[in-house]
């Protein structure tokens, strides 16, 4: 994740999991209520996720990536920085193409679980761009439909360093 995360790199994995948690498929139990279907009483309830508003503010609101606060504030400016990255969703950033996905998806009368992912954004200029995929099956273990939202990202010994002068 590099520039952002930098020693904290190790915990990226883990906060995609705790987001691929919190808006994963229903198990189907009431009394194991959770992931989308619950995301999608509060989204009703509350508009957690709106236009105008970032997805860092409604990841916050959600107490999510809270285990290691230096890793949180990191993660967050991680989230932030989307707004100066392009999507493949023609006239939004990053952040505003995550949003307007969520938004749309508990729209529908079912929406579609989310899984989050990340991509090497090294290389050519779309690397750099967030990736919002309609209806994929991203888990190749489970006969799921998902809404894929991924991350671009690169180690942090690919990020330039800016040069000195002496």
């Amino acid at each position: 994740m590099g520039w952002f995360m930098k020693e904290h790199d190790i915990f990226v994995g883990s906060i995609l999991d705790e987001l691929n948690l919190r808006f994963a498929p229903s198990q189907g139990i009431d009394s194991l209520q959770g992931g989308v279907e619950e995301l999608a009483e509060l989204q009703t309830e509350f508009k957690l996720f709106k236009k105008g508003r970032t997805f860092k503010t409604s990841c916050a609101a959600l107490n999510l990536c809270a285990r290691n606060n230096e890793a949180k504030n990191r993660w967050f400016k991680y989230l932030t920085s989307l707004q100066k990255h392009e999507s493949n969703v023609k006239g939004l950033d990053g952040d505003q193409a995550i949003v307007a996905a969520i938004v749309k998806n508990f729209g529908v009368a079912k929406p579609l679980p989310i899984f989050f992912t990340s991509h090497d954004m090294r290389g050519d200029k779309a690397n750099a761009q967030v990736r919002i995929t309609g209806i994929s099956r991203p888990i190749h273990y489970l006969e799921q439909d998902y809404l894929t939202i991924s991350l671009p990202m690169q180690p942090q010994l690919a990020v330039k360093k800016p040069t000195t002068r002496k």
